[in-house]
Parts: structure tokens; C-alpha cells; sequence
């Protein structure tokens, strides 16, 4: 008996050493109480972590929730869809004037929560409603809605019939210049989310947990993909930048935006046991570019391939839609017949190359990128080039004349892949390897306050066989935002 006690002793003892010596850091300390051994082991609060309960002078500093290694954001919603097709709307503003955005994007909501009303035919009194545009997703620019226009939407958003998934980037105020977000305001956006109706709160729990971690004084910029689930609750996704631009590095500490480490993915499940999974990684702007970055590590393409264990178990093993809000300058210039062209500047076309055919960006071989950018730039540049990145060939010579092109491979039988010219045909026989297909810039009514340019995706990459063609983009379509002269308000028309 004796004996037994002091081997049970011993035991017990291992035991004490193994957990506190090997289990502990690897769990940083976060154990439940072990009661059957008579051990309390201390813990830290995750609603008080280090740096929170007061205000830190001088710069931010790297939170416990804001290392070189990712926190994940990962989400799951089951939405509605009728069938393989991807239905997806780019809305290009004329310019970069925060004071008219949210007139801008009601109106452009409004194009698909309305029922449009049409004569029978131009001599009868009787009228027709059609339903409203049925769409996937709509991506808007980065830094473009005051946050209080969202809570505004998203109050009664769940009312709407067959509402898709909404990305935009967000601001603080219509009337501020400042895009980056404080601290503060940010937990204040989270409380006014969680408590209107019909919004499912679980959703945003890891960034919640994920801002508990940061210092007061840090600015982020933040972008939001929201939508109306299958059971007509509203899901919604805060994602904060992880890349900074060379436009949000100031010596001013409210225009210097700090680097978030929140890995964000949703996955959009159909009801339709028959269609497949759809996930799309959303972003802004130079999140997508292969930028040096603060943190030294992986950029958040990368991050998918490199630190998707931070998502747990069962990470995505692919992603279909990149969708990226962007507020980007494009490069000018002319053809050698003297016409002007625009066409995405290096950085985003790299991106394109590397997604499709670099290993460190596996999950991303077979994503369509959707980009949205203003037509003028805050400083008076040129933008604009909204549309997407399909990594496959193109397969149609005809576009409505509102649409531009460009094509990655051997132009002409040239000796290596590049991205085609204005002087090179851009079908190049047949070989290509991927396409941008974007807005045009000079047709297409381009000055005009607004545009929303239609598409559809025939078969997203993934779900098409290789051994026959993908269709690509089809069924192009443009709407212009007119102010109307009867009620003064902003209307998007075809």
C-alpha cells in the first residue's frame, strides 16, 4: 500500500513536470484549471491582454495579438444558388470623393433589391415588375463607405430577395479625408453590429478577439464582406489591410496605417447539395501585391499556403474569388497608332502570373480576381480598369466596345510569355494563358459619377474540366449613375 501511494506520488509528480515544462508554453499558458492534480494554473484574460487597459505613448507596438504569425478569421455561410454560373458586379465611382460615396452606393444597392418596373410594350399603360438582378457578389473600392451607412444597410438588408455577398472597403466619416480607422471606433463599429436584428454575432468574433490584442493608438484600414444567408439571417465579415501602400506610411501617426495579422477566408456552402463550395478570400488593395511588409513574413496570398495551420484543421484546400477592393493609379500610354491606353500596373499583373502558376501560391492556381478601383485617383491620377483576372484563355474576339483587354502569353509567337499590348491581338491564337477583362476608361460613358460593369462567370476555374475550354467571362453588361432630373437622386440605368 505503502509502496502504491509513493509510486501514485511519483506519477502525479511526472505528470505536474510534463504539463508545466512542455504542455504549457506550447499552449502559452492557456490550460484549464487541473483540478484531479491540485494544480491552478495562472491564465491571461483574452478580454484584458497586455496593452489594452491604457492609452501607450509614442508609436504602436506589436500586441500579443499582432505578431508575425496569423490569427484566423475563418468563415461559414449557407447561402442560395441556382446554378455553376458566378454572377458578379464591379461598381467603378468617376472619382475619389468620399462626401458622394454613400449616395453612390445606395443607388447601386438599390439596382438589386428593386424590382424594375417596364411598360408591356410602348403603347400600353399596363407595366411589367422584373425581378431584381440576381448577383454573387458586388465589389466596390477600397477606403469608400462611412461606417454608419453600413449599419444603415444592413438594418433591414435581410429583407431583400436573393441578396449576394456585398465587399467594400470602409472609411470612418464621409466628411473626414483620413480613411484608417482608431482603435475605439472600431470596437464601437463591433457593438452597433451586434446589436441589430437578423446579424449573426459568432461572425465576428475573431476579429473582435483579434482587436482586443491592439494598442489604442494603432490606425487600420478596414473592408467588410457582408451578406443574406439562405435562412435570411445577415453574415458579415470585418477583414483589416495586412499590407501597407506607400500612401499609408506618414510621419503623421493618424495617416500611418499599422499592419493587421487577421488571415480571412469565407466559404460560401449551397443549399444545392449538387453545386460546389464557392470560397473567396477578400482584400484590399496591396494586401494582393508582393510587398515587403512590416512583419517580414508572409503576405496574405502566401499566408494561405504557408500558415493556413493557423486556420485550424481543416484549412480550404483552394480558393475560387479573390475579390479586391482597390484605390490604385494605372499606367498610361499610347499605342503606335496613337491611341491612349490604360492597363494595371505591375505589381497587380505579377500577382495575376504568380497566383496561377507559382507553388507558393497553390490554393490560388485556379482564382478569378475581381478588382474595383476609382476612375480618378484622390491626387487627380489615372485609375479606374475595374473587372477580373480569369486564369485561363480567352476564348471570344467579340466584346461590347465598353470593355477592355489584356492577355498573358506568347503575343505573335513571341519567344517568352508577357502580357499583351494595345498592338498585339490579344486571342493570341488561341494560347493564351489568362486575360484581364476591365472597364475601358475612354468609352463607356467614363465620365460619368458612377458605372457598374455586369458579368458572369461561365465556370469558375475549378469547377471546369481540363479537357475542355473555358468560356471565360460572358454576358457583359454596363449601367450608368445619372442624376435624375425628376428627383434629383443618383439612378443606375442601362
Amino acid at each position: 500500500m505503502h509502496n502504491s501511494l509513493q509510486l501514485r506520488g511519483a506519477y502525479v509528480s511526472m505528470l505536474k513536470h510534463y504539463w508545466l515544462s512542455v504542455v504549457t508554453p506550447l499552449l502559452g499558458g492557456l490550460t484549464k484549471p487541473l483540478r484531479w492534480l491540485g494544480i491552478q494554473l495562472n491564465t491571461i484574460s483574452p478580454s484584458k491582454p497586455y496593452g489594452l487597459d491604457s492609452e501607450i505613448a509614442g508609436p504602436p507596438l506589436a500586441s500579443s495579438n499582432n505578431n508575425p504569425h496569423f490569427l484566423p478569421n475563418l468563415l461559414d455561410w449557407t447561402v442560395s444558388r441556382r446554378d455553376r454560373t458566378f454572377h458578379v458586379y464591379v461598381v467603378e465611382p468617376g472619382k475619389y470623393e468620399p462626401e458622394t460615396h454613400s449616395n453612390i452606393f445606395e443607388a447601386a444597392i438599390n439596382v438589386f433589391i428593386e424590382r424594375r418596373i417596364q411598360p408591356l410594350d410602348r403603347y400600353a399603360s399596363d407595366t411589367l415588375a422584373d425581378p431584381p438582378l440576381r448577383f454573387d457578389l458586388v465589389t466596390f473600392p477600397e477606403a469608400f463607405l462611412p461606417a454608419e451607412r453600413l449599419i444603415d444597410l444592413l438594418a433591414y438588408i435581410s429583407r431583400a430577395e436573393g441578396f449576394g455577398c456585398v465587399h467594400v472597403g470602409l472609411r470612418p466619416s464621409a466628411t473626414d479625408l483620413n480613411h484608417l480607422f482608431a482603435v475605439p471606433e472600431l470596437s464601437n463599429l463591433v457593438k452597433e453590429l451586434r446589436g441589430l436584428p437578423d446579424i449573426v454575432n459568432k461572425d465576428l468574433d475573431s476579429f473582435e478577439c483579434w482587436l482586443s490584442g491592439q494598442t489604442l493608438s494603432a490606425r487600420f484600414n478596414v473592408g467588410c464582406l457582408f451578406a443574406v444567408d439562405a435562412d435570411r439571417r445577415v453574415r458579415i465579415c470585418l477583414h483589416p489591410k495586412m499590407v501597407q501602400s506607400k500612401y499609408e506610411v506618414s510621419p503623421l501617426p493618424e495617416d500611418n496605417m499599422e499592419e493587421a495579422n487577421l488571415l480571412t477566408v469565407v466559404t460560401l456552402r449551397p443549399t444545392n447539395k449538387d453545386l460546389k463550395t464557392v470560397v473567396v478570400q477578400p482584400l484590399l488593395c496591396s494586401d494582393a501585391l508582393h510587398l515587403g511588409t512590416k512583419r517580414n513574413g508572409s503576405r496574405p496570398l502566401e499566408a494561405l499556403q504557408k500558415d493556413a495551420g493557423c486556420l485550424g484543421n481543416q484549412p480550404p484546400d483552394h480558393i475560387d474569388i479573390v475579390s479586391v477592393a482597390t484605390c490604385t493609379p494605372q499606367v498610361p500610354g499610347l499605342s503606335s497608332r496613337g491611341a491612349n491606353y490604360r492597363t494595371w500596373h505591375s505589381e497587380f499583373r505579377d500577382t495575376f502570373r504568380r497566383a496561377a502558376n507559382d507553388d507558393a501560391l497553390g490554393r490560388h492556381h485556379f482564382a478569378a480576381f475581381v478588382l474595383s478601383n476609382f476612375q480618378i485617383m484622390p491626387t487627380g491620377g489615372q485609375g479606374g480598369l475595374s473587372g477580373a483576372f480569369m486564369p485561363v484563355s480567352v476564348r471570344h474576339r467579340e466584346f461590347p466596345e465598353f470593355v477592355t483587354l489584356c492577355s498573358y502569353g506568347r503575343p505573335g509567337g513571341a519567344f517568352e510569355n508577357r502580357w499583351s499590348g494595345p498592338d498585339d491581338d490579344y486571342m493570341m491564337d488561341g494560347k493564351s494563358r489568362g486575360h484581364i477583362v476591365a472597364l475601358s476608361p475612354f468609352t463607356g460613358r467614363p465620365e460619368a459619377a458612377a458605372r457598374i460593369f455586369g458579368f458572369t462567370v461561365h465556370r469558375l476555374p475549378r469547377d471546369q474540366s481540363l479537357w475542355s475550354p473555358n468560356e471565360g467571362l460572358t454576358h457583359c453588361t454596363l449601367k450608368i449613375g445619372e442624376v435624375q432630373e425628376s428627383s434629383q437622386s443618383l439612378q443606375f440605368v442601362s
